[in-house]
């Protein structure tokens, strides 16, 4: 009761301190800070409020002592659910280990995990292995994989890159075949993936000699020195802390078979010559390469038992300079991966020197340093790219939602650590989903004002939001982190709000946001002058990747060959024009002398009230589709009778452009600028009247398009010069210039 007491009294302490922080923070008016208090309340309750009180009172609690807070913002180890069963690729790399075979394959076709596949490679064993893989092939043909070399490839990660190469599963495992496992290994750690930012889990490893083997320490032992982290319970932690609290120091994992990942596609590494030479640190830097961005999970419950022989080529190289020298590749590799300060190798510099003296003596220093320098490893962390968090309103559809995901993508394939936010404020589409690459981590928080302690673990440098919602409830969280710099790029919301809500958010985004991008002149006119002259405001226009094109066949749709086909693709919400759409389309088909269709691709409440009222065969309600541009080149035109405020640039209509159709539109936002193409526009344009749509006008556009085939080929002939406009590669690198001016911002 006592404990209960002097919480309220703590709280009602916060919030009379951020009284006058708060009404500061808000211009001195009274009025708007009890207005945003309400609204804070009335979203996220008291807590909400004392949380916010903390951080208008200069009390953000992200850190403490110099090192993050050990919390469970990530959320627990959770055991897989039923319906949770991504399939397993198993990748056992063999060579002269017969001895030990035979108890390896039994711990890995025993275990309890059902949806695996097992991948058996042999690098031209000169022992029984051979026999052995192939008799446990025959007896498990239906999840076997077999691939045997007839020439020894003389390194042991080019059996590595061959099994990730055959591997199909969503999450892989490096079986050493020279070690063993408990048979609920898989059960334990797979269930860690259930969080969608978590890159690799790992099990406690047993370390083992002998025959039969006996324990002679275990992860427990060998990480002790860390004083880090406790051993004896699950957890969820960032890769950065994990980075920079101890896997600089030394090799976390000490044996690939103690942990199971996600499948790191195309990785760069895989192809480095230098990295397939390695002996012993090359597991070190491949797992270094996987987690960036995202999440690692501990199980003690998954038990790995890692044999050491005199086979092991590890022990024999710690003898030679190579040892040395390898630990300085792994060390280049951190500073160009993480953001790490010199002080952070000192670690690892100190424990390799007394590794050092231990064996050559320590009056040897210059011989030393010879193979291994911070001083030469240190001015590579000017290579870095920046830890970039994408944060989106929800994976649904709509351009403000996919057009970040797209970002996301680029940005990993130009080498930087990105991670995507999903605030999750709307269910998520499956389709949406899987636009994001499966390398990249997806980090969803049980609360967002948990946002602010885990941007500050990840090691987050920027965020770029891409809602306004977002950017607000972001900005506003990341008030006590001046560290950590934000971008917003606006897809036409402020706009649509009244002079009394923007007031209420110009304080939040005056204090924390860089810098904004727009695609539109129109995003500009709701700030007051003297905001737009105090920020930075970038015109950057939107472009989209080319993709390869598959028209889906009108056969499928049963439409025909001679039919004048119109694509509507946009979320069927009534400002997009769904239902004057439709009557247009019939309109045109009274008076034309072509059999018009109608597409609508997108979901949302006029998807299922006009389904129900419009069965007729002129139009198909196809709901999402993740392969539009394949509708719009099936189509002779693609449709957007937008009456959308917010309307900027939409991204369909350079997906319309890209499959090389012109497009009927609404003369708003920036669609004529994005079909212009110089001698004309690549489609047909119709104003507004008062934000409403003229049906019969645009009925009469459609039927004099359909019965007019000179003047529809005109209109297709000038979208190749309208679609070029639309240079991703310049976007990216627009993007990328604010993204250094901003962080140089933050160094300055």
């Amino acid at each position: 009761m006592i404990g209960r007491t002097t919480s309220r009294i703590l709280r009602l302490i916060s919030l009379a301190r951020a009284i006058h922080p708060a009404v500061d923070f808000y211009q001195g008016s009274w009025p708007l800070a009890a207005r945003r208090v309400v609204r804070v309340f009335m979203r996220e309750g008291v807590n909400g409020v004392v949380r916010r009180a903390h951080i208008l009172a200069g009390k953000p609690m992200a850190r403490r002592n110099g090192r993050f807070l050990p919390s469970d913002k990530y959320g627990d180890v959770l055991p897989p659910d039923a319906g949770f069963t991504p399939r397993v690729s198993v990748i056992v790399p063999n060579f002269n280990h017969a001895e030990y075979l035979r108890q390896r394959l039994d711990s890995i076709y025993d275990q309890t995990y059902p949806n695996m596949e097992i991948i058996l490679l042999d690098d031209c064993s000169s022992d029984a292995s051979l026999s052995i893989l192939q008799e446990y092939a025959s007896r498990y043909p239906d999840r076997t994989i077999c691939h045997f070399n007839t020439t020894n490839s003389g390194s042991a990660f080019s059996q590595w890159r061959k099994g990730i190469e055959l591997a199909t599963g969503e999450l892989l495992w490096i079986a050493e075949s020279d070690d063993y496992c408990s048979e609920t290994f898989l059960h334990e750690l797979v269930g860690c993936f259930q969080n969608e930012a978590v890159k690799l889990a790992f099990g406690h490893t047993e370390f083992v000699r002998g025959t039969p083997p006996v324990r002679r320490w275990s992860t427990t032992e060998y990480l002790q020195d860390l004083h880090v982290w406790t051993w004896d319970r699950p957890f969820i932690r960032s890769a950065h802390a994990m980075v920079k609290f101890g896997w600089t120091i030394k090799n976390i994992l000490p044996n690939v078979s103690g942990a199971i990942f996600r499948h790191p596609g195309r990785l760069a590494l895989l192809d480095d010559p230098v990295w397939l030479s390695l002996r012993l640190c090359g597991d070190w830097m491949f797992y270094l390469s996987i987690i960036r961005g995202g999440l690692v999970a501990y199980s003690p419950h998954a038990i790995n038992y890692y044999r050491q022989h005199p086979m092991n080529t590890s022990v024999e190289a710690q003898k030679e300079d190579v040892y040395y020298r390898e630990f300085e590749l792994v060390a280049r590799h951190i500073v160009r991966l993480y953001r790490v300060d010199r002080t952070d190798l000192h670690g690892q510099e100190q424990a390799l020197y007394d590794h050092w003296c231990s064996r050559r003596g320590s009056d040897r220093d210059s011989e030393f340093k010879a193979l291994y320098s911070l001083d030469r490893i240190w001015p590579l962390a000017t290579e870095r790219r920046p830890n970039v968090m994408i944060a989106v309103y929800a994976l649904a559809a709509g351009g403000g939602e996919t057009f970040p995901i797209m970002m996301a993508n680029l940005l990993e394939q130009k080498g930087y650590a990105v991670t995507l936010f999903n605030c999750a404020e709307q269910a998520t589409e499956s389709g949406v989903r899987t636009m994001l690459s499966p390398t990249i981590p997806l980090l969803e928080l049980e609360r967002i004002e948990l946002a602010a302690e885990a941007f500050a673990d990840m090691g987050v440098e920027l965020v770029h939001s891409h809602h306004a919602w977002v950017d607000v409830s972001l900005a506003t969280f990341l008030l006590g982190d001046p560290g950590i710099r934000q971008l917003v790029t606006m897809h036409g919301m402020y706009e649509m709000m009244t002079p009394a809500q923007l007031e209420g958010l110009l304080p939040v985004l005056r204090r924390r946001i860089d810098a904004f991008v727009y695609t539109a002149d129109k995003n500009l006119e709701a700030f007051p002058a003297d905001f737009r002259a105090a920020k930075d405001f970038h015109r950057i226009d939107n472009a989209l990747p080319e993709t390869a094109i598959s028209p889906v066949s009108r056969d499928e749709l049963k439409i025909a060959i001679d039919d004048f086909v119109l694509c509507l693709v946009a979320r069927a919400i009534p400002e997009k024009g769904w239902e004057e759409a439709i009557r247009a389309v019939a309109w045109a088909n009274e008076r034309s002398s072509r059999n018009i269709r109608l597409l609508l691709i997108g979901e949302g409440p006029e998807f299922d009230r006009l389904r129900s009222e419009h069965p007729s065969g002129q139009l198909q309600f196809l709901g999402f589709r993740t392969n539009i541009r394949d509708y719009f080149a099936a189509s002779d035109i693609g449709f957007l009778p937008s009456r959308f405020k917010g309307e900027s640039a939409p991204l369909v209509v350079i997906d319309c452009l890209r499959s090389g159709r012109p497009v009927l539109a609404s003369n708003v936002g920036e669609i004529r600028h994005m079909l212009d193409a110089g001698d004309g526009v690549a489609g047909v344009l119709f104003d507004l009247k008062d934000w409403e749509i003229d049906v019969p006008a645009v009925g009469q556009m459609i039927a004099s398009l359909a019965d007019d085939e000179q003047r529809y080929r005109e209109l297709k002939s000038r979208v190749p010069a309208a679609a070029a406009k639309f240079d991703l590669a310049a976007m990216l690198e627009k993007y990328e210039n604010i993204y250094r001016d901003i962080l140089a911002g933050t160094e300055a």
